[in-house]
């Protein structure tokens, strides 16, 4: 059996002496550190250093490892054996070492060094096969693991699996020459009556751990979700599958389902169909004439040209010739908005924005906003999103004002921490509430009744853990979605123009701003501590 060296205290008539015993199949030699911190523990300070040096070196030096060295004159009381505990920082394991007793001392018995461990504060993860062993077997000047943690057991997030082509919506189709084939645009993802849209993985919080002082172990967080759909949708009884109830289009919009038939106007929206405000996708044939209002809980496309009209989407906004605003143009859309050409109007997307020119017109988006195709042109007015605007020209020959701005809400990481704490503060409080209902309920089974005011805390505690459920639900999924913007946008995002920005253009990168003075040619603005920074294309 492989074991240490060790020493023993010896007291003889003229002093005590430190006795050495060999190591045991290529165990470790006799060391310094381990001597001192005896002496230290055991405030046998009177002992020189110099002569504890002298007796290792004289054991390790020694064929037979056996020596005894005189360190302390006179006599003194027999040293019982003696453990030392220790733990690591996260109360993972416990370990002792053990020390001989003097020869004249006794030895600690079982029970003895159980009181110790106890007392260190070692609760939890007892493993009573290595503490009998470890005195059985005299395993001295070694560590013997004597307790360990029960490891929690990680669960997994929630995940929502789509039964559809959720990304067939998120980019238009593009031509050899890189603009937008309006022509080709195939942006409708077609469903059945009764067909499957997506199905739930539930989530699996996990086992909660122990460590050796009796504290519980969280597993890792885990994050739920839930199917959220619209109209003409239902679920499964058990909330895990989602179908269709109509024949129609789907849409992904902020991680909630739209399935709806589409409303197709053969001609213009004008004084002969009045303002449209339509429970689903909508789909014109002809224009929309400035003053009217198309209104739509799905996707809008226009295959004529839009006026100085309102266009207000759940889902994209498609228009094949364009918006010639006249100051009037508006387009409100949750997702993506792609058209030929925009001028003189204010447009918000939830998405990016996908065009040939931008002229005169303030462009708020979510995300890209790109400007290709012939034209590629950003002239006027101001353009801005979280993450990347790219175009072609920026400007005009003639200084026209223009504003392309990129960056972080900084309002995100605020709201991001709240909710975080909340959270945890939640679940806290819900735990503290189970631990006293599981008493209660074991003492209500026991005695068969409980005070009233008892009774009235399980009732009021089970609803107390429904409202911190919901609530945590609720703040969770906000959480994600902030989680997932500053992820997306954390670099403060960048302004690229392929071929030239002219001067009085104005870049702005989080918050950070710098004016274009020099006609400036294949270029990529981008924000380098507190500085814009001009870097190749």
């Amino acid at each position: 059996m492989r074991r240490n060296a060790f020493f023993q205290i010896i007291q003889k008539k003229d002093g005590m002496y430190l006795k050495s015993y060999p190591e045991v199949e290529g165990g470790k030699k006799l060391t310094m550190e381990d001597i001192l911190d005896y002496i230290d523990k055991k405030n046998l300070r009177d002992i020189e250093t110099g002569n504890v040096k002298q007796f290792v070196e004289k054991a390790n030096a020694d064929e037979t490892g056996s020596v005894e060295v005189k360190v302390l004159e006179g006599n003194h009381l027999p040293e019982k054996e003696f453990a030392i505990i220790s733990t690591d920082k996260n109360g993972f394991y416990a370990k002792i070492r053990l020390y001989p007793p003097s020869d004249k001392g006794a030895r600690l018995s079982v029970s003895e060094l159980k009181n110790l461990i106890e007392q260190r504060g070692i609760k939890s993860g007892f493993i009573d096969k290595n503490i009998e062993m470890a005195l059985r077997a005299r395993l001295y000047c070694t560590d013997i693991l004597i307790a360990k943690a029960k490891m929690p057991v990680d669960g997994k997030s929630a995940e929502i699996i789509y039964e559809f082509d959720a990304d067939k919506t998120s980019k238009p189709a593009m031509s050899e020459d890189g603009s937008v084939d309006f022509h080709k645009l195939d942006m409708i993802e077609k469903v059945q009556e009764g067909q499957l849209l997506a199905t739930l993985v539930p989530i699996d919080y996990g086992t909660p751990g122990e460590d050796v002082y009796g504290n519980i172990i969280r597993p890792k967080k885990v994050r739920n979700k839930r199917l959220r759909h619209g109209k003409n949708i239902h679920l499964s009884e058990d909330g895990l599958k989602m179908y269709s109830d109509v024949s129609g289009n789907v849409t992904l919009v902020e991680d909630r389902v739209f399935v709806s038939d589409t409303y197709v106007i053969e001609g213009d929206v004008g004084p002969s169909t009045g303002d449209v405000d339509y429970d689903g996708a909508v789909e014109v044939k002809g224009n929309v004439i400035t003053g009217y209002t198309v209104k739509a809980a799905g996707d809008i496309t226009v295959e004529g040209a839009v006026e100085g009209a309102t266009l207000i989407s759940e889902g994209k906004i498609v228009l094949k010739r364009g918006m010639q605003g006249m100051g009037k143009g508006v387009m409100e859309a949750k997702g993506d908005v792609i058209s030929n050409f925009i001028e003189s109007a204010t447009v918000k997307a939830g998405g990016a924005v996908y065009t040939d020119a931008i002229m005169h017109s303030k462009i708020d988006a979510n995300s890209d906003i790109i400007v290709s195709g012939k034209r590629g042109l950003i002239a006027g007015g101001s353009v801005a999103t979280t993450t990347r605007i790219e175009t072609k020209i920026a400007g005009s020959t003639m200084g026209t004002p223009t504003e392309l701005e990129v960056g972080l809400d900084t309002t995100l990481g605020e709201r991001y921490r709240i909710i975080e704490k909340h959270i945890d503060q939640l679940m806290d409080e819900k735990e503290s509430i189970v631990k006293n209902l599981a008493l209660l309920q074991k003492r209500l089974k026991t005695q068969g009744k409980l005070p009233a005011d008892k009774m009235k805390f399980i009732k009021e505690g089970t609803e107390r853990i429904k409202v911190i459920d919901n609530t945590v639900e609720e703040e969770t999924e906000e959480y994600e979605k902030i989680d997932e913007e500053m992820r997306r946008t954390s670099d403060g995002g960048k302004i690229r123009v392929e071929s030239i920005a002219y001067p009085g253009v104005k870049i702005v990168i989080s918050n950070m701003t710098s004016f274009i003075h020099t006609e400036t040619q294949h270029c990529t603005f981008v924000r380098e501590g507190a500085d814009i920074r001009i870097k190749p294309y």
